[in-house]
């Protein structure tokens, strides 16, 4: 188009120096060269000029920014080009996420099966025990330390793997921050690819302008040629009326020839014919002039009109390749508006989807806060209840303890109560014999008293004084037996209350042990529950996630 445009100003100017020329010619034989019609002519010639420029300078102007907005759309092409590749990575990330999430999930399910079954197996181990051995007792019971040991493990590994889902949710958000900055970024791409249409398509208006403009520029090119047609022919009809004219000076120079001979018989014959050979030599160079100035002038017109020709020709060729590199730049303008639309269209429908995903995925992020939420507050109450099986732990232990003191006590007054038991033996021992001996006194006093009626009371005195000592000594010896039992079996009672309230407490521990149990057992169904609703909203995600990347599929 610029090469037309240029073209079509050079005809112009070149047209113009030609009738300026011409003007010229025509001036030095006529005198006509401020005539009405070439001033016209000159003026039409001179604004077809000024707005073939105009026009060149808009088009090229135009032509710029339609490769400037080329080149911004290629730029939002490859931006939503990333933008998917970015999306797509951050699937890729969320799916794997997912994966851990679900391998963690397996994990913490089957520690909490070890757990339980750990619970189950102490539970039967306490239960197996004989009531009158409730204590615990590590040392005389290896396998119950042994599932305590692994309870312990379990535990532990439990609290690695909530840390570990702890920081794979973190990681799932910022998966999912990730994802929506993608997002943004890929609609923002879109926004410039639709302001780059847009302006590609105020461009392609602008162009069908200039078509139609170039198409008055040549229709004014065609005005001009004609002009210069008729130009031509009135240069044709002077030079014919110059003929006319010479034609006539000839016969005027033929008629004073005449006249002069005729006058060869006056008195003033020679100034005559001195006169009239002056006026025959004026008019000689007249023709002199006036035939070179026509011949100067028939040359110019015609090598001017040769180079015209010339020049029309190549403008021609010019236009006509110029029409053969236009063609398929509109059937690429063509392509370019099919894509556009097309893709336009593909990108309403992506927003539409995206929207509805987005919709979806805001959904299912509420849910999966609401079910971490309650995840959470299961794992507290989870907390509370370890926190719980530990006081009762430590409880139980110094329950076992005080269960130990106590059987000390109830040893160590066993083996007093055999002591005293002995030491009653024996005394029962001498007090049987101090009563024999008593006895065998009695009878010995008796047969004294028939048979010594007469002895001495010294001697009776002294006899009398053994006795009174060995019942004093029976007497203490009664009330050290009689002491000894009664102590005895206030110690016993005392054990047994002891005992008895020992018994009560590990029966108070073991109903708290077991509402603790009980307690886990429906948080840990809860947590179950969370984790099935987590697995129904992850699996909601991922057939969004196949939705959107179908797709993307389908866009690209």
């Amino acid at each position: 188009m610029t090469h037309i445009l240029h073209a079509a100003s050079s005809t112009s100017r070149f047209m113009e120096e030609n009738i300026k020329k011409n003007g010229w010619a025509a001036a030095g034989i006529f005198g006509e060269v401020n005539s009405p019609s070439n001033r016209q002519l000159l003026k039409k010639t001179n604004s077809i000029d000024e707005r073939s420029m105009e026009k060149e300078s808009q088009l090229h102007l135009s032509l710029k920014d339609l490769d400037k907005y080329k080149e911004q759309l290629k730029n939002a092409e490859s931006t939503k080009a990333q933008a998917l590749r970015d999306l797509e990575a951050a699937n890729k990330s969320l799916q794997e996420l997912t994966a851990k999430l679900e391998t963690i999930s397996d994990t913490k399910q089957s520690l909490i099966q070890e757990t339980e079954s750990a619970k189950k197996r102490v539970k039967e181990l306490e239960e197996s025990k004989p009531c009158k051995d409730q204590e615990i007792d590590a040392e005389k019971n290896p396998d119950l330390a042994k599932e305590r040991e692994r309870y312990k493990a379990s535990a532990s590994e439990l609290t690695s793997v909530k840390q570990e889902l702890t920081n794979l949710r973190q990681d799932f958000e910022a998966a999912l921050k990730k994802k929506e900055a993608a997002l943004q970024e890929a609609k923002d791409a879109e926004k410039t690819a639709k302001a780059n249409q847009e302006k590609a398509s105020g461009l392609s208006e602008e162009i069908a302008n200039m078509n139609e403009t170039l198409k008055q520029v040549k229709l004014a090119t065609t005005k001009v040629q004609d002009e210069h047609s008729k130009l031509m022919l009135e240069k044709e009809a002077r030079s014919r009326s110059l003929g006319a004219a010479k034609a006539e000076k000839e016969e005027k120079i033929k008629s004073l020839k005449e006249e002069a001979e005729g006058l060869e018989l006056g008195g003033n014959l020679e100034e005559k014919m001195e006169e009239t050979t002056e006026a025959i030599k004026v008019v000689k160079e007249q023709l002199r002039d006036i035939r070179a100035a026509d011949q100067e002038a028939l040359k110019t017109a015609t090598s001017e009109l040769e180079e015209a020709k010339k020049h029309l020709q190549e403008v021609q060729a010019e236009e006509i390749s110029l029409r053969s590199s236009v063609e398929p730049l509109k059937i690429e303008l063509e392509i370019v508006k099919k894509e556009t639309s097309d893709l336009k269209e593909k990108e309403q429908k992506s927003e539409e989807l995206i929207k509805n995903i987005q919709a979806k995925l805001e959904e299912r992020k509420k849910e999966l806060e609401a079910v971490v939420a309650e995840q959470k507050k299961t794992e507290e109450e989870y907390e509370n209840l370890q926190s719980k099986l530990r006081e009762l732990t430590t409880e139980a232990e110094k329950a076992r303890k005080e269960a130990e003191e106590v059987h000390k006590n109830i040893e160590a007054q066993k083996k007093e109560f055999e002591t005293s038991r002995a030491i009653e033996k024996e005394t029962e021992e001498k007090l049987e014999i101090a009563l024999k001996e008593a006895e065998e006194a009695k009878e010995a006093e008796k047969l004294a008293n028939e048979k010594m009626q007469g002895s001495n009371s010294e001697s009776s005195q002294e006899k009398s004084g053994k006795i009174r000592l060995s019942k004093e000594e029976f007497d203490s010896l009664k009330r050290k037996v009689k002491e000894a039992e009664e102590m005895a079996d206030s110690k016993v009672a005392t054990a047994m209350a002891q005992v008895e309230a020992v018994t009560a407490s590990e029966r108070d521990t073991l109903v708290k042990l077991e509402d603790i149990l009980k307690e886990t057992e429906d948080v840990e169904a809860a947590t179950n529950a969370a984790m099935k609703q987590a697995e129904t909203v992850e699996a909601e995600t991922q057939a969004l996630e196949t939705e959107l990347q179908e797709l993307r599929s389908e866009a690209s």
